[in-house]
């Protein structure tokens, strides 16, 4: 993608990236070509590809956009409790709700699993230098099973078209946080 903060080309960006997911609203994913993209917009060839390498660039591009938001919205937070960092998770899920059906549907939740796993574990390096002036080691393997354990319950949920209270959810997670070594798994 090229990165211009022109505002034509942030014109060209917006409306190429709403035909896009409008599209996706409607057809399989495999089945949208940027000619279809090209011709939904009015964008012409030329300054799609001045903007995007490819559809692919432009969903990439979108999605980073919806996880820097996301990013922005732990950073604000200033306290990480789990409770705060669950409601900004589902918060978030909320929110992009029909990006995250589309994705369902078209079999590519994966690429936020590949998203987070890159930024997330950024993230709590810089959130722990600045709170224990050091990072541990083997703190990398607790951030990648906290975001493996949490993309799995946010997959479950979508999977079940996001019917799930999120109280009751959240309130699981809590409660087997807090009982785990009393629980007897044999019985779960």
């Amino acid at each position: 993608m090229n990165p211009s903060q022109n505002p034509s080309a942030l014109r060209s960006k917006r409306i190429l990236t709403k035909t896009l997911l409008h599209l996706m609203k409607q057809h399989p994913y495999h089945e949208i070509t940027v000619k279809h993209i090209i011709l939904e917009s009015g964008i012409s060839r030329k300054t799609f590809y001045r903007n995007f390498l490819s559809k692919d660039d432009i969903l990439n591009s979108y999605i980073d956009t919806i996880l820097y938001q996301y990013l922005e919205a732990i950073k604000e937070q200033g306290e990480y409790s789990m409770i705060q960092m669950l409601d900004i998770i589902f918060s978030f899920c909320e929110k992009n709700q029909d990006l995250l059906f589309m994705l369902r549907d078209n079999e590519m939740l994966y690429l936020l699993l590949l998203k987070l796993n890159q930024l997330i574990p950024v993230e709590h390096r810089r959130i722990t230098q600045n709170i224990l002036g050091t990072t541990p080691n083997l703190s990398q393997y607790i951030v990648l099973f906290n975001i493996g354990g949490m993309w799995n319950i946010i997959v479950g949920w979508i999977e079940n078209d996001m019917r799930d209270s999120t109280t009751d959810i959240k309130n699981t997670i809590i409660y087997y946080l807090q009982n785990i070594e009393t629980i007897d798994f044999r019985n779960v």
